[in-house]
């Protein structure tokens, strides 16, 4: 049913992007939808709203983006559904979430292994991205923003290495990749959507987690947990996506614009997340949060083991691993 209301929603916005390019030249203004999960002012709604600002100072006000905050449109999957059907214009997110369309996405979503050089001069997630843009209708604007690293967060004791995650419920996302490496390192994965994960870990559902400390402290998620172990375990980079359709409609001097205003975006993001990572450490070890440091090299090597094993049953195009340089 939901499918159904989706596609019932998406047809007169599909079909509303072709009058775009006679729009602009009468000077009429287009609004777009962009959403994301991240809460009203956090690290990811600045990213979407300097992305807005960007779009309607060198379009000259012809387009305007109307921005989505606090999962408004839905979760991530939700969202990215929404955008390949066209009922939601565009979205700002982590581009791994790809993999719910192309498996071998989950390739650049396996923890310890992925590096920013791998992302930004790797031919291969250039065709990754012309799959899903063919197939799935949604088109990665250019440009990227990452975030800081992803660390291990927990409730119930310090953790220094695999071997003492036995025992620990560990919040994921609906990842196979993320989850088996997890499962691997010795914890128990448990995917939860990221709306759901502060009840969670207060109800005991699950006693940590893996995510960055930015947003640990501005969803307060820190109030929940102890200790973070600093891993480096992900590298995440966010894009914005739109619906290709939507995107098709547009002029080439538009199109331009919003490429423009998605790299200018990327690099503020990056930029922003690197200064307040240090200060939303300070904020949540005042709060009590105690940080570990560890040898990374056996996490590095167990979390390798575990991607080489889920190669082998076909999580990827075999021979992915060794394309990114393992």
């Amino acid at each position: 049913m939901r499918k159904i209301l989706g596609l019932m929603v998406a047809v007169p916005l599909i079909f509303g992007t072709f009058c775009y390019g006679k729009a602009f030249g009468q000077e009429k203004q287009v609004s777009l939808k962009l959403a994301h999960i991240n809460v009203i002012d956090g690290m990811l709604d600045k990213h979407a709203k300097k992305f807005a600002e960007l779009v309607a100072s060198k379009t000259k006000g012809r387009v305007k983006v109307d921005v989505y905050p606090a999962s408004q449109l839905g979760n991530m999957t939700e969202m990215l559904e929404g955008v390949s059907m066209g009922s939601i214009h565009m979205c700002l997110e982590s581009e791994g979430m790809f993999l719910i369309f192309d498996k071998d996405y989950q390739v650049f979503q396996t923890p310890f292994l992925v590096t920013k050089e791998i992302v930004s001069k790797n031919e291969f997630i250039k065709q990754l991205r012309e799959r899903v843009r063919a197939k799935n209708n949604i088109r990665v604007l250019a440009g990227q923003g990452w975030r800081p690293p992803f660390h291990l967060l927990t409730q119930k004791r310090g953790i220094k290495t695999p071997d003492e995650l036995q025992g620990i419920k560990i919040r994921q996302v609906q990842s196979k990749v993320q989850i088996d490496v997890w499962n691997g390192l010795g914890a128990t994965a448990v995917p939860i959507p990221w709306g759901e994960v502060y009840m969670a870990l207060a109800q005991g559902v699950v006693n940590g987690m893996v995510h960055n400390v930015v947003q640990v402290h501005e969803e307060k998620l820190f109030e929940q947990l102890n200790y973070c172990t600093l891993l480096n375990s992900l590298l995440v980079w966010q894009t914005v996506l739109i619906n290709d359709k939507t995107y098709a409609g547009l002029s080439p001097d538009i199109q331009k614009a919003m490429n423009d205003s998605a790299m200018e975006a990327g690099n503020f993001f990056t930029d922003l997340a690197s200064s307040i990572e240090g200060d939303s450490r300070k904020s949540i070890e005042k709060a009590g949060i105690k940080f570990i440091q560890t040898d990374r090299k056996p996490w590095f090597d167990k979390a390798l083991g575990a991607a080489r094993k889920l190669e082998n049953d076909g999580a990827w195009t075999k021979g992915l691993l060794k394309n990114i340089g393992y």
